[in-house]
C-alpha cells in the first residue's frame, strides 16, 4: 500500500493559482492553501530564466534546470538600485546595516564612499553576489561593462531579483495558511512531514505550524537562529511537552523531516535517520489543532523553499517514516 493512500493533507507545489496553491489529497479542494502576496515578484523557471509573477500568484521556483519545483517564501525585501534591468553608475544613501548587491552579467560594480570593494561579474546567466556592512552616508557604485537584473537590498542574504525603473521598489512577503481543517489534523497522534531548504542561516526562527490559530497549542518544525539548526516543538495549553533540536550539515540544502507524535512516543526522522525518539509528554485533545501555516501567529514566519507538505492521521510505522524521508 503506498503511504499517499494513507495521508490527508499532500501539497507538492505544481498548481497554482491567484491566492492558492493546490493540494493533491485531498482532491476536493479542502486541503488548498491560501496564499499571500500583495506585489508582484520573480521566480527561476524550468529553463533557469528569471521570470515575472503576477501579484498574489504563489512562485514555483526551479533550484535545478528541469527538476521539480519548490514553493518560494521570501521576507519583503526593497530594490534601492534604479532602472535595474541595465544598471548604470549611481550613488545611494546608506546607514551602517547589512546590505547584499547581486547581478547578472559580466561587468563590474567598484564600491566607493561608505564601502570600499569590487563584484565583478561571471557571466550573463550567473548571479554574482556581495554581503557587506557599510557605514553611514553615500555609497557610490560605478558600473563598467555588461551589468544587468541589478539588487541592493537591507539584509544579510540576496532575495530573488526586484525590477525597478525609476524608483526603488518593495516585494512584500510570501505566506500561506489553511484553516478549519481539523478533520485533516489528528491533534492526538500522527505524521507532520516537510521536504524544505531554509534561504539563509539568518538569525531568526522560521516555522512551520499545525495550531490551534494561537500560540497555545501547536506542533512546530522549524529553522532555528542557530546556523543549520532545525527543532521541532509540541505545545500543549502553553506548555511545551516536546523540544528536539538537531543539527543538519547544511541548512540550504532540501531536508526531508517527519515529526511522529503519540502521547509518551514522540520520535524525529531526518532524510532517512530516526534522530530522535522521547517515551515522555502529552499531546493535544482531540479536534483542538485546526490550521496549518508558514507564518506562526506572525511572529516567525518561514522563508525558504518547501517541496512537499504531508500530514498523516493515523501513526505509521518507524520504517515507513524512514521511507517516507529517504
Amino acid at each position: 500500500m503506498s503511504l499517499l493512500t494513507k495521508a490527508s493533507l499532500v501539497m507538492t507545489p505544481n498548481a497554482i493559482k491567484s491566492n492558492k496553491v493546490y493540494s493533491i489529497i485531498p482532491s476536493n479542494g479542502n486541503g488548498d492553501l491560501t496564499f499571500t502576496r500583495d506585489t508582484s515578484a520573480t521566480q527561476i523557471n524550468s529553463l533557469g530564466n528569471v521570470e515575472n509573477v503576477l501579484t498574489t500568484i504563489p512562485r514555483l521556483n526551479y533550484d535545478t534546470v528541469g527538476g521539480c519545483p519548490s514553493l518560494l517564501l521570501e521576507p519583503q525585501r526593497t530594490n534601492r538600485l534604479l532602472n535595474s534591468d541595465v544598471v548604470v553608475t549611481q550613488t545611494i544613501a546608506t546607514t551602517g546595516v547589512a546590505c547584499t548587491v547581486s547581478f547578472y552579467g559580466t561587468g563590474t560594480i567598484v564600491f566607493s564612499g561608505t564601502y570600499v570593494g569590487t563584484l565583478v561579474g561571471t557571466g550573463v546567466n550567473n548571479r554574482v553576489t556581495l554581503t557587506f556592512t557599510p557605514t553611514t552616508g553615500s555609497l557610490v557604485l560605478t558600473v563598467t561593462g555588461s551589468v544587468t537584473k541589478g539588487q541592493l537590498e537591507t539584509g544579510a542574504y540576496p532575495t530573488s531579483y526586484i525590477p525597478t525603473t525609476t524608483t526603488a521598489l518593495t516585494r512584500n512577503a510570501d505566506s500561506f495558511v489553511k484553516t478549519g481543517i481539523s478533520d485533516l489534523i489528528n491533534s492526538v497522534e500522527g505524521v507532520f512531514f516537510v521536504e524544505t531548504s531554509a534561504l539563509f542561516n539568518d538569525t531568526v526562527n522560521r516555522r512551520i505550524s499545525l495550531s490551534d490559530g494561537t500560540v497555545n497549542n501547536r506542533i512546530i518544525i522549524s529553522y532555528t537562529a542557530t546556523a543549520n539548526t532545525i527543532r521541532i516543538i509540541n505545545q500543549v495549553a502553553s506548555t511545551i511537552t516536546y523540544d528536539f533540536s538537531y543539527a543538519i550539515p547544511n541548512s540550504l540544502n532540501f531536508a526531508k523531516i517527519a515529526f511522529k507524535y503519540q502521547q509518551n512516543n514522540f520520535k524525529v526522522f531526518v532524510n532517512g535517520v530516526l534522530v530522535n525518539t522521547s517515551l515522555t509528554g502529552i499531546t493535544n485533545s482531540a479536534n483542538v489543532l485546526n490550521t496549518l501555516s508558514s507564518n506562526d501567529s506572525t511572529a516567525n514566519p518561514f522563508l525558504g523553499n518547501i517541496k512537499q507538505l504531508q500530514l498523516y492521521k493515523t501513526l505509521l510505522t518507524d520504517t515507513e517514516c524512514i521511507a517516507l524521508t529517504q
